[in-house]
Parts: structure tokens; sequence; C-alpha cells
């Protein structure tokens, strides 16, 4: 007996022995052409075994029973790539791996279109892209400025005093467009008033736009739909320095400084960016009379985000930002701003924070995630003419954003895989503002409770079938709003894909971002207030996509169609209803009976190597209402147009890297004609004006010398509006309607930077 269990043991010991012999390693590194790449990320397809490249782009894969892998290397800006490797009782040194530049960004991991992560070209709905590649061609230092080169996205100034911006997607204006902040709905209504100008471009890795209806899984106001701001996370050890010293018209200096460092760990878990930002910028008088068209602006930025892996398969985040903005527009800058003919003055002060928490189940099958956002701002205005003492306001807004997130994958049935997303989220905005001069006293909360759930169906890498539906309680609709949805991707070929969705949004009849802004006109103040019966606005969209793109060599060539088709049911309009209180201008938000917005946009793409790049789009579009809006108490309008909405707008950034050290790069925004009302001040009676096109083009040269160290450095010069596209029909003087103002936002602007990096 006791030499029975003797020879179980001897047994025993050599199976151990056996399955401990079974376990080896996979070595390698991994290459953009010669240079080692930090961070790529080297998975084992079948068991889901990953590990991450060093300084010397360098992995080990440990502890990797004998067998037949294949290896996916992807990192953020290249083309995966899969590698076979055979395991056969031994260790494994493979060659390196060459990682090829994704020109195209279709392998860019996204997160918008599905709230869940996904490849560029695999979403069910298109997802473009603006990150720091087209910010340094086009010189945006903020992103407003950013966004003019997207595909159906226009910038509009909407105030020539204080230089109001508004984003227009599929020609729908701003209040259509949910912005969000790493994935959070934490941009109000009051910091969308400024808020496209005071967030830095050096903060920012990434925006994802989506367009077409978002409320399925963002809620109220993504009906345009939905920008994503992904804030910056480390990768790897870096300091920088950028400055842009620009003089508008050749003479009114706009001053830039942007710094930030990014610290990782070695061991790849834990990290930290750091960025700041400063602006200078002065007034600027276009026609000579002594009042702004460009405001005076001061702003201070800093931002930061770090991250902290417990485990292999969790991530604790934070990230959040403080802004601080003054900007002024109007006349006598020497003087108190009530002492002015005319002043409209900012000063924000906002305070933003962010904690994630993300939990991986042992086999990375299934993710849950839980988050909280808080943002807190103030701001004290002053909207006055003929020094008005009592113009001074005061607003403030606290908004907050909690919510949990489960994302699996639940395997192979019904003909295809699934990947399920559902959650929760709650979203909490108060508002105050007070505008004693204007007897404007608003004290707004607005709730929002809503629930998601779909399913992406992919089915023999050939379908993509999203199924989704979100439920919201908001306190200012008083009825459960449902908003379905359902898109499809079908690859025609593994160049071509092609996609149609539809999506069903909404609109609360809450206050909007331009009901905090009182427009001049006449030396008085417009102001905007809702009906009290204004009811919420319902969409209905629908969009279908063509998506070509293929790699040949050194040649990359790309083309999307897209067409879009929205229509709006007690769709909000503003009608003017006299004067008020001392004279001002009062235009009423109501509910209209319909309107439709249709289009198409085409956006070709082309790259050669490196040295070569073109894209621009072009969008076509029609804007109507179903009924003539009567903006005007003195004029009857017979047009059903949309007002400030183009029907052809487009833009392009070209780059050619002529030399090894040398870049040049040209870039354009067109804007079509348009309808714009015009008040009585100035002019003698109100006036429905018809604006001419305007094709705004930039030039810019970098210059990068090759230097023995591990420091980097460019130096850029360039001309922005070169040909100097710019409205030359401004009201004058106290009197001027201070929002006719169109086309470009800025004269011919000439600029220098350096940008250098450690």
């Amino acid at each position: 007996m006791k030499n029975k269990y003797i020879a179980i043991f001897a047994l025993f010991l050599m199976g151990s022995g056996t399955l401990y012999a079974q376990n080896f390693s996979i070595k390698g590194k991994v290459l953009d052409q010669n240079e080692p790449v930090i961070g790529a990320n080297v998975m084992v397809v079948e068991t889901r075994q990953g590990a991450v490249t060093d300084e010397n782009g360098a992995f080990v894969l440990g502890k990797v029973p004998s067998n037949e892998y294949t290896l996916r290397v992807s990192y953020v800006g290249y083309l995966s790539q899969k590698v076979p490797v055979t395991v056969n009782n031994s260790d494994v040194i493979i060659d390196d791996i060459v990682i090829q530049e994704d020109h195209f960004n279709l392998e860019q991991v996204v997160i918008t279109a599905t709230r869940n992560e996904i490849l560029r070209s695999d979403a069910p709905i298109v997802v473009n892209l603006a990150d720091d590649k087209l910010f340094k061609a086009t010189q945006s230092v903020v992103l407003a400025e950013g966004l003019s080169f997207q595909p159906a996205l226009r910038i509009e100034n909407n105030c020539q005093n204080c230089g109001f911006n508004g984003l227009r997607m599929n020609g729908l204006e701003g209040a259509y467009s949910q912005i969000l902040i790493d994935g959070r709905p934490i941009y109000n209504s009051l910091q969308g008033v400024y808020g496209l100008e005071q967030i830095p471009t050096n903060m920012i890795e990434r925006v994802e736009i989506v367009r077409s209806g978002g409320s399925a899984l963002y809620g109220s106001s993504a009906v345009a739909g939905t920008v994503n701001i992904i804030t910056k996370e480390p990768i790897e050890n870096s300091t920088y320095l950028r400055t842009n010293q620009a003089l508008i018209d050749g003479n009114t200096p706009d001053q830039t400084y942007m710094v930030g460092a990014d610290v990782v760990s070695d061991d790849q878990n834990a990290g930290v960016t750091l960025s700041g930002f400063h602006r200078n910028r002065d007034f600027w008088d276009a026609n000579g009379d002594g009042f702004s068209e460009m405001g005076q602006l001061r702003a201070t930025s800093f931002a930061v985000k770090a991250f902290y892996k417990p485990t292999e398969l969790s991530k604790i985040t934070f990230n959040g930002f403080n802004i601080y903005e003054f900007r002024r527009g109007g006349n006598k800058f020497d003087r108190p701003l009530h002492e002015t003919d005319i002043a409209e003055s900012t000063t924000h002060n906002i305070l933003n924070g962010g904690l994630t928490y993300e939990q991986y189940t042992k086999n990375q099958n299934h993710k849950f995630s839980t988050y909280l956002n808080y943002q807190h701002l103030d701001r004290d205005s002053y909207y006055g003419a003929e020094e008005d003492l009592n113009a001074y306001g005061d607003s403030k807004d606290n908004s907050f954003v909690g919510g949990f997130q489960y994302t699996g994958e639940l395997g192979h049935f019904a003909g295809g895989s699934h990947t399920l997303v559902a959650g929760f989220e709650y979203n909490r905005n108060n508002m105050q503002d007070n505008a004693p001069s204007y007897d404007r006293f608003i004290d707004q909360t607005a709730e929002q409770f809503g629930v998601y759930l779909q399913d992406v169906w992919e089915i023999a890498d050939k379908f993509n079938i999203l199924l989704g539906a979100r439920i919201d309680e908001h306190n200012l609709v008083g009825r459960p709003i449902v908003s379905p949805r359902a898109n499809v991707m079908y690859k025609i070929t593994p160049d071509v894909q092609f996609r149609v969705g539809y999506a069903r949004g909404f609109r609360a009849p809450q206050v909007f971002d331009e009901d905090l802004h009182i427009t001049q006109v006449g030396g008085e103040g417009t102001v905007i207030r809702n009906a009290g019966n204004l009811t919420p606005e319902y969409s209905n969209a629908y969009s279908a996509s063509l998506d070509y793109n293929k790699y040949m060599g050194d040649w990359s060539l790309g083309i999307t169609l897209d067409g879009f088709y929205t229509q709006l049911t007690d769709v909000f309009i503003l009608e003017e209803q006299g004067m008020v209180g001392n004279g001002d201008l009062l235009l009423e938000r109501r509910n209209g009976s319909g309107a439709t917005v249709a289009g198409v946009t085409i956006n070709p793409k082309v790259q050669y190597k490196d040295n070569f790049s073109l894209q621009f789009g072009l969008t076509f579009q029609n804007s109507e209402y179903d009924e003539p809006v009567q903006w005007s108490e003195s004029v009857e309008n017979t047009s059903k147009r949309f007002f400030r909405t183009p029907d052809q707008y487009g833009f392009y950034v070209l780059s050619w890297n002529a030399a090894k050290s040398v870049t040049l790069n040209l870039s354009g925004v067109y804007t079509g004609g348009m309808i714009a009302q015009h008040y009585a001040g100035y002019i003698a009676e109100d006036v429905l004006e018809t604006t001419p096109s305007f094709f705004e083009n930039n030039f810019k040269i970098d210059f990068t010398p090759k230097l023995n160290s591990k420091m980097d450095i460019t130096f850029n010069a360039g001309i922005q509006n070169f040909t100097n596209a710019y409205q030359d029909d401004f009201d004058l003087g106290i009197d001027r309607d201070a929002g006719y103002i169109y086309g470009p936002g800025r004269p011919r602007t000439y600029f220098l930077g350096m940008n250098i990096r450690l």
C-alpha cells in the first residue's frame, strides 16, 4: 500500500512538471519603420492574454501553453496587425512586427456611436474624428476653430460684441446637438453660450462626431447629433510648450500659450496628464466706428486626467478642469462697463471634476462601469447700453451626472455574436440667472433619469445591426419619453461599407444657451423667453451612407457619401412680441407646426505615405419650416427657409511635406449664401437680408529642424483667411444690430508659432 501511494505521488510530480513545462513565453518588438512603438497593445486572440510594449517597443507574454495562436497588435493611429504564432514546447522569439499608420483612422477605437468601445470601421453609424493632427494643420487653438473642418458642421458667430459662437450640425442650431465631455452630458446651457471657445485643443485627445439622432443613448437635445470631447490620457512620459502669436488684420494681437506634461509608471498601471492654457486677445474694430467686431478676451485654464489600475481587470479614472474667461465687446474699453455706449461682457469661472470606475470579469467578456461628474459655473455679466448702471447680472449653474453601465459579449446565437449595452443615467442641472435691467430672473432645475438598452448584432463579419432604445423621465415634460434607434451596417466588400439608420429624439422645453445672451439692437437689448405653454419638440431622423476606403501600398484613398433626412414636430421657433420693460425687444419661443431638414454630404480623402494628404467635405441641404416664421412685426415673411442656414457649405485640409523638415498646410471653409434677420436701429426698419457666399482660405508652413537630442522643436508661420473674405456691411455706432453678423469669424490674420516637445 505504501508503494502504491509513492507511485501516485511520483506520477503527480511528473504531471505537474509536464504542466509547468507546457507554459512558455512569447517575446518580440513592435516598430514603426525602425522606431520602437511605446504603449502598443499585444493580445493573444484565443485567450485574451495581453501585454503592453515598453520604451524599447518590446513585449513579453508569459505562461502560454503549447498551441497555435494569433497575436493582435494595435496602437492608436495605426492599423492593427494579426501575427500567427506557434508555441511548441519552448519559448518563442518572433520577428519584429512593423505596423503601418492608419491615415484614415479606420481602426481608431470610438465609443460615441454605441456607448461602447468599437473599431470605427465596425461602427454601425458613421463617426467622424477631429484630432491633434487636424488642430495643428489648421492652427486651431480652441475647439470652436477645429470643428469647422468636419462634414456637415458649421461654426457661426452670432454677436459682433461678445463673439457668441454657435455650432450648427446638419443645418440645425446648437441646442439640437448634445455636447459630451468624456462621454458625460455635463455641458450645460449656460456653458453653451461661449463654451466652444473656452475648451483649448491641447486638453483634447480627439473629438468624436456622430450626426443624426442620439437621444436613444444620451437623452434630451441629441437631435442633430453628438459631439464627444475625449480629453487626453497619458501614454508616455513627455512635456511640451506651444505658443501662437497672431495679429488680427495685421495690428491686433492675439497671444496663446499652451503647456503640458504626461507621466506614466514603468508598468503602465498609473499615469497623469496635465495641461495649461492662456490666451490674451485685444478687441478689433472692423470699420473704425469705435465699436468692436471681435471682443477682448482673457482666458486661462488648467486640466488634469489621471488613471490607476488596481488590477489587470480594473481601472479608476479621474478627470477635471478649471476654466477662467473674461470677454468684453462694445466700445470705450478704457472705461468701466457702465460708462460705455455699449458693452457686453462676461466673466466665467468653471470647475469640473469626474470619477469613473471600470471592472472587467476574468474572461474580459463583461465590463461594469460607474461614474460621477460634477460641474459648478459662476458667471458675472453686463449686457447694456447708454451707461446703464443696472445692466449687471450674475448666473450660477450646478450640474451633476451619475450613472451605471453594463457591457457584455453574450456569445454566438441567432446567427451572430451579440454585444449588449445597458445602463441608467441621472442628470440634474440647476441654473439661476439674474438680469435685473431686463426683468429676467430664471431659477430652473432640469432633471432627467434615463434607462437605455441596446444590442449590437454582428453576423459573419458582414452585418452589424444595432437595435436600442432609451426611456427618459424629464421633470419639464411630465411623462416618459421613449427614444428608439435602429442602425444597420453591411460590408459589401472589406473596403466598402453601407450604413442605414433611424433614430427618434426630443428637446425638452427648458432654457437654452441663446436665451442667456442678450444682443444689443438699437441701443436696447433683445431678450428670449419661453412661452408658458411650450411643449417638447420631437424628431425623426433617417440617415444612409456609403463609405469606401482602400490602402494600396503607399497610397490611401477614401470617399464617404451620406444623406440625412430629419423631420421635426412641434418645432421651437422665435417670434417677435414687441417691446417690453425699458423698450427691450422680446422674442418668444413657441411651438411651430414642424420642419424638415434634408441633405447630402460628400467627403473624399487621399493620402500618399506621410508626404501628402487631402480631404474635403461639401454639404448640400434644404432646411424649411412647414410654415414661414414671422420673426418681425413689421415684415411679413413668405420664405419657409431656416434663418442663418446656407444650402451649401464645406471645408478642405491639405498637407504636403515639401522637404524633410518642411510641411505646407492649406485649409479653407466655404459658406454659401443664406437669409438673415436684420433688425431696425442703425437701419430704418427690419429687413430680411440675403447674404453673399464666402470662401475663407488659410496657409501655414511648419519647419522642424533635425536636432541631435531628445527634444523636438517646430516653428510655424502663416496667414489665416489670407483672401480676407469677411463681412463688409456691419451696422455702425450705438444703434447697430449686434446680431447682424455672418460669414468668417475673423479677417486676415498673421501668425507665428513654436512647439517644443521633450
